[in-house]
């Protein structure tokens, strides 16, 4: 570390990059890495309270301060909504990290980083009223907020994040938006819902970027040129919705906190990182093992001892009972039946008995079954429907007699009153409010001196069930009479004394509304009192619940989910590459790509491949073939092909056999059999 200075301008040298600031542009500083990549980043980002925009009044010239490790660079201002802000750099060999602290008190909106606003905002000083056409303000043309705002300027032309998605889209330009979250949906990008959350990461790269993951062009990218810029938060206080890149002439980012954190005394937002990454994969690795090496996520305490079961090939008959629904045949038309054209119908004991014979006569022999959506009653997620399953206990029974796995689908976020938790009671819910559902916006006329208005948000309202996750009331797992009864339920399904299942597969993580205004139905039940949680800890919890719940039940219990953040590595044990809803002819390069980074956010967990939908049976064959490669084989039909409906000959089966067979020879090599 070298530290240069030439009055009050002063440059900070890592190794791998150099950070300057000149008194001249008092408002930012620069960051350049070795490999040409930066920003110059704009030092007094604006934290949102209380529905008010924050705008810095005040920020004095930096104070630096030399370690034997380390250079701290700290900016102290004052804004609107804080007493005070110490904006700090802190510079290591190989790593920026940056952070602010605020002085005051209130609920935080949001926290931007490196993006704000002004007092006295000099791009204002010839404006007067914003006189626009239109037969009404209301209607006239608004300036966009960033047009106001003092943002950061790239040194990049690329975002790079690990959000899976239907389109498969990895990068966006720099003048673009993307976002991290939980409350991910089935439109953006073609559908975000996929991982839910992925990694708070995003990397600046340069055009052209990774396109795929086949092994050329991955090896190619270790000498590409990339900068994480990796969102670092201590355990549990992971209380936010969303990681937004804010795009634009001017960039930055942007966490949500939706007016659930209150601030009394001070608040210090989670760090950024920043460091060179040789490749984008390469530097997802980096963030991880940096997590983990500084305890900002736990380890998992159950995987090191997984058996071998885990590592099986996987059946699972949600392809089929879409191949026997009508959902596929209507999708292009008018007349489609919803989400999966009834085929939650099709999940019956009669149709998985037949599935099983009709592969064991194919001598076609998996050893986890998924029991997919609809095991259990329409008004409970966690009760067998007795229609659809007369003797679910005794079928478990035969199954592990067959030497298999029972595996049971749970939608964790849907066991409330609002959807499939008849039994929940009222008092251990969350509650969204019937009136006044909103989301806040700025209008930027508050901007204009001449309009005199308060810097104050702009509510919108949106109509009730407009968004297919905003329900009357969700799941609060941390009363503890919900606790109590997840443990009890799961205690019956996986437990000899109950069912007897070996497990559970975890679904649609995404089912938290993200919508503020949300209200702890009976504080003083909570285990914190009723302290209010959003986003990241409260699905951390719900998660962690069922996962405790089920370790408790049976010590061997495999918990399946599709949350690809190294957050949640202590409370899954394998992870799901999730559905394939794509417009590809190939799904190889992007279930590759899921794979690889799977196996970054939680090393050695089993990955389950997946298989629906598959666009035809030639892509069905492809994938079949490289599944072994990367995960756990699985197959999700018997009949034939959902979307298609192109059915299944004798040499598909041989090819399963065969590539079947040649995954137990690796399994019997990672798990010796005892010699009788």
């Amino acid at each position: 570390m070298k530290v240069s200075r030439q009055g009050p301008a002063l440059t900070i040298q890592g190794d791998t990059y150099s950070l300057r600031f000149d008194p001249s542009n008092p408002l930012y500083v620069d960051l350049t890495f070795a490999n040409g990549l930066g920003a110059e980043l704009f030092v007094a980002s604006g934290c949102d309270r209380d529905e008010l925009i924050d705008q810095i009044e005040t920020l004095q010239l930096p104070e630096l301060k030399e370690a034997a490790d380390s250079v701290t660079l700290a900016f102290t201002g004052q804004s609107t909504l804080w007493e005070k802000v110490v904006y700090t750099f802190t510079c290591t060999p190989q790593r920026v990290f940056y952070s602010y602290t605020v002085h005051g008190q209130g609920s935080l909106d949001n926290a931007r980083y490196f993006e704000g606003f002004l007092k006295d905002n000099p791009k204002l000083a010839d404006r007067y009223y914003p006189y626009f056409a239109g037969w009404g303000r209301h209607v006239a043309h608004h300036r966009p907020w960033k047009w106001f705002a003092h943002s950061s300027k790239p040194k990049f032309d690329l975002v790079h994040c690990f959000s899976i998605n239907s389109s498969d889209t990895r990068q966006v330009m720099y003048y673009e938006n993307i976002e991290v979250r939980v409350c991910g949906n089935r439109v953006n990008l073609g559908g975000d819902w996929l991982v839910t959350p992925p990694p708070f990461l995003y990397q600046l790269g340069r055009k052209p970027g990774l396109t795929s993951a086949y092994p050329a062009e991955i090896q190619a990218q270790k000498d590409g040129a990339w900068v994480n810029v990796g969102l670092l938060c201590p355990a549990d206080k992971n209380e936010f919705e969303q990681f937004e890149y804010l795009g634009g002439e001017g960039v930055g980012f942007n966490l949500t906190f939706d007016g659930y954190t209150q601030v009394v005394g001070s608040w210090e937002s989670p760090k950024l990182m920043f460091e060179a990454a040789p490749g984008v994969y390469q530097g997802l690795d980096s963030y991880c093992r940096y997590l983990r090496d500084q305890k900002l996520v736990r380890p998992n305490a159950h995987r090191a001892a997984a058996p071998r079961w885990w590592f099986e090939p996987i059946f699972g008959g949600w392809g089929e009972q879409v191949f026997r629904s009508d959902h596929w045949s209507h999708y292009f038309g008018a007349k489609s039946t919803g989400w999966s054209g009834g085929s939650d119908m099709e999940c019956s004991q009669p149709r998985y008995e037949w599935m099983l014979r009709t592969l064991e006569e194919k001598k076609v022999f998996p050893t986890l079954l998924i029991v997919d959506n609809r095991w259990f009653r329409v008004g409970n997620q966690l009760e067998v429907d007795n229609k659809l399953w007369p003797d679910m206990k005794q079928f478990i029974a035969d199954q592990h007699k067959a030497g298999r796995k029972v595996i049971l689908w749970v939608s964790p976020w849907e066991y409330c009153q609002a959807r499939r938790g008849d039994d929940v009671r009222w008092e251990e819910h969350l509650f969204s409010p019937r009136d006044g559902r909103y989301t806040l916006e700025i209008d930027t006329d508050v901007f204009y001196p001449s309009c005199k208005r308060d810097p104050k948000k702009v509510r919108k309202e949106y109509p009730w069930g407009s968004r297919d996750y905003y329900w009357t009331c969700y799941p609060n797992p941390f009363h503890k009479g919900y606790q109590k009864r997840v443990f009890e339920k799961v205690q019956y399904l996986l437990s000899p004394e109950g069912l007897n299942a070996d497990g559970f597969e975890f679904d649609y993580t995404h089912y938290w509304g993200g919508h503020r205004g949300i209200t702890v139905g009976d504080p003083q039940g909570c285990e914190d009192g009723g302290k209010p949680h959003c986003g990241v800890e409260l699905l951390h919890k719900l998660l962690g619940l069922f996962y405790h719940a089920a370790k408790a039940a049976k010590k061997d219990a495999l918990v399946i989910t599709h949350t690809f953040n190294p957050y949640f590595d202590d409370i899954v044990d394998m992870l799901r590459l999730q559905d394939i809803y794509t417009d590809r002819a190939d799904i190889v390069p992007q279930m590759h790509h899921r794979a690889i980074v799977g196996n970054a956010v939680c090393p050695g967990a089993p990955i389950h491949t997946d298989q629906h939908p598959m666009p035809s049976l030639a892509a069905w064959r492809k994938f079949a073939e490289f599944q072994p490669s990367i995960g756990n084989p699985c197959l999700y039909y018997v009949s034939g092909i959902e979307t298609t409906h192109e059915e299944f000959v004798e040499s598909d089966f041989e090819l399963l056999r065969r590539t079947w067979g040649e995954y137990h020879k690796q399994l019997d090599a990672r798990f010796p059999r005892p010699r009788k």
